[in-house]
């Protein structure tokens, strides 16, 4: 089957790339079919691409603007090694990290071959990101209560 880079790329444009790869004699010709494969498959997926960047910025961005606001030097400060410096900031760091890394986690299963509905791209990163997001939201204040004693409760 040639179409198996993309469903949803026409047979002739699955023609064509063939063409390309065929026709190709030189490195130059093999190069820009390559390149235009991928702009293909990127422009293709662009929308879903797309809709995981929205929800990300929705549940990392958005709540760091409403504590921070548009202060640069806060987000500096909060999002560096040892920055956080009151309840609020370490609450921000923790989740915006694990939705982060909920989101990473929830690439691996996207290249394996069990051909389940959620396995196509991004619901398995979009799962993994609010997986992520609510572990974040349980784990902060867990946080928050192991470490009351050493916390400060100023928001600066």
């Amino acid at each position: 089957d040639q179409q198996w880079f993309c469903p949803r790329i026409s047979s002739m444009d699955a023609i064509i790339a063939q063409s390309l790869f065929v026709d190709c004699g030189d490195s130059v010709t093999y190069t820009k079919s390559s390149v235009l494969l991928c702009l293909c498959l990127f422009f293709i997926s662009a929308l879903e691409t797309f809709s995981l960047a929205v929800l990300l910025t929705s549940l990392t961005t958005l709540r760091c603007l409403c504590v921070l606001g548009p202060n640069i030097q806060a987000w500096i400060r909060v999002f560096s090694r040892h920055g956080a410096m009151s309840v609020w900031d370490t609450c921000l760091q923790i989740t915006v990290a694990c939705t982060l890394i909920g989101a990473w986690v929830g690439a691996f299963p996207i290249p394996l071959d069990w051909d389940r509905p959620w396995q196509v791209w991004p619901v398995s990163c979009s799962l993994g990101s609010l997986f992520g997001y609510l572990t974040g939201l349980v784990a902060a204040p867990a946080w928050i209560h192991y470490h009351r004693k050493q916390l400060t409760y100023k928001c600066k």
